[in-house]
């Protein structure tokens, strides 16, 4: 076939890749997030007023956030799918030249193998975008989320340790720092303490904690001040997008108090 013939072929993948794309564009962010409004009114048609049947529990920015959401993941999946796509067009519509009376140099992969590549490669694809959309995990189709993840909610709660420094006044110290607990971090620290809780061994974890913020202190590897009792809070915060009330936990419940034990003591 004529060099005219694939270029036609590509102009007609390229323009409806295009197409596609703003199409898709149109739907997800704008017609469908009024859809949902209108549905969650009840002011769509009746079919689509009928899926949104939990307003009573549900605000209309959760439905808007979850639509965000699944928008996000699919709109990732179908632009590496389209680029696949492109990419697979103009290789299969590529005419190889081999000018005669000159040894041929590489040679073009026949359509036939190139095709396998492609369907071998679409496989691969489909499964991780697959895994993508349902955000779910099969090996080796795997988002790898680790700690990633959304909350709705308007509150975050997590245990935090407390160094007493004074008690009237009361005097306390954050001990969000590292260098308090080497070589454990914040966050194994509060899991690990969670986990005590669980257990019914709370003051345990809590005065191993204090026995190596001490141990550190003797030793210079920290400046922190003797503490007269090390307390575990589980600290609530109202969510704030800058994030500047980090240290203002909107409450705190004290979950357990040990003070160090002296040298011959019980």
């Amino acid at each position: 076939m004529s060099n005219n013939h694939w270029r036609r072929v590509r102009l007609v993948w390229l323009t409806t890749l295009v197409i596609m794309a703003v199409v898709w564009v149109f739907l997800a962010y704008s017609l469908t997030p009024a859809l949902i409004r209108s549905a969650y009114r009840g002011e769509s048609l009746s079919i689509f007023n009928r899926i949104i049947t939990g307003q009573s529990h549900h605000a209309l920015s959760e439905y808007l956030t979850r639509w965000s959401q699944l928008t996000s993941k699919l709109s990732m999946g179908l632009g590496v799918l389209w680029a696949y796509v492109l990419f697979a067009v103009i290789a299969w519509t590529r005419k190889p030249t081999v000018e005669l009376g000159k040894p041929a140099g590489k040679v073009a992969m026949s359509k036939p193998r190139l095709l396998v590549v492609y369907l071998l490669g679409a496989v691969i694809l489909g499964g991780l975008v697959s895994d993508l959309v349902r955000d779910t995990e099969h090996w080796p189709y795997s988002m790898f989320p680790m700690y990633s993840g959304t909350s709705l909610s308007k509150t975050f709660s997590m245990l935090r340790l407390y160094g007493v420094v004074q008690r009237s006044p009361l005097i306390e110290i954050q001990l969000d720092k590292n260098i308090y607990l080497q070589p454990f971090d914040n966050t194994r620290v509060a899991d690990a303490l969670a986990h005590a809780l669980e257990e019914n061994r709370l003051d345990e974890g809590v005065n191993d904690c204090l026995k190596r913020y001490e141990a550190l202190r003797l030793t210079g590897r920290h400046d922190g001040p003797p503490l007269i009792a090390m307390r575990l809070y589980r600290v609530t915060w109202t969510v704030n997008e800058s994030g500047s009330n980090i240290d203002q936990p909107d409450l705190k419940v004290l979950l357990s108090e040990v003070v160090p034990r002296r040298e011959g003591s019980d």
